[in-house]
């Protein structure tokens, strides 16, 4: 066995899978608690959360577009250098669950399909860019925070006070 799996599992094993999952539950619904209750002083909601809004039937991924007071959706791209900018890591992009992203983002199969023909016979070779600006101003991707058996309550604190501080403005790209 490599060294480093067998220590992680050493670490698995002291630590205990229900103890991490019940630190990673904990975490993700009082961070899903607390984003779901941000509104904008227009009364938009702050972010759109996919998935469950507790803790039931979800793992420590909580995953959201943020948008801005007029209810349009902020580029999970903005959002990511916007945290980056105050040290916080975060995972953003499109789904690897084809279908389901689009699914979840709203995007219909006509809009999906004129995408296709705008690109012509080089469908093949569609970038992610060439997608992004086809969809114009709907989402092709989310925001993603991750919880795990490293994470504190700091760090979901962290991520809440960026949030919070995203209300009322739009990030420039």
């Amino acid at each position: 066995i490599l060294p480093a799996v067998e220590h992680g599992l050493e670490l698995l094993e002291t630590i205990g899978v229900d103890r991490i999952h019940q630190r990673v539950a904990c975490l993700a619904g009082w961070l899903i608690e607390e984003l779901l209750a941000l509104r904008h002083a227009s009364g938009e909601p702050l972010v759109h959360l996919y998935g469950p809004a507790g803790t039931e039937r979800r793992g420590g991924t909580v995953t959201m577009n943020f948008y801005d007071p007029a209810g349009h959706f902020i580029d999970h791209a903005l959002i990511e250098e916007e945290a980056s900018r105050r040290r916080i890591s975060l995972r953003t992009g499109c789904f690897c669950n084809p279908g389901a992203g689009e699914l979840a983002l709203g995007l219909s199969k006509g809009e999906l399909f004129h995408c296709m023909r705008e690109v012509g016979d080089d469908v093949a070779h569609i970038t992610y860019d060439d997608f992004r600006r086809c969809i114009d101003d709907k989402s092709t991707g989310a925001v993603r925070v991750s919880f795990g058996w490293a994470s504190t309550f700091a760090d979901a604190e962290a991520f809440l006070a960026f949030a919070r501080g995203m209300r009322e403005q739009t990030p420039q790209g």
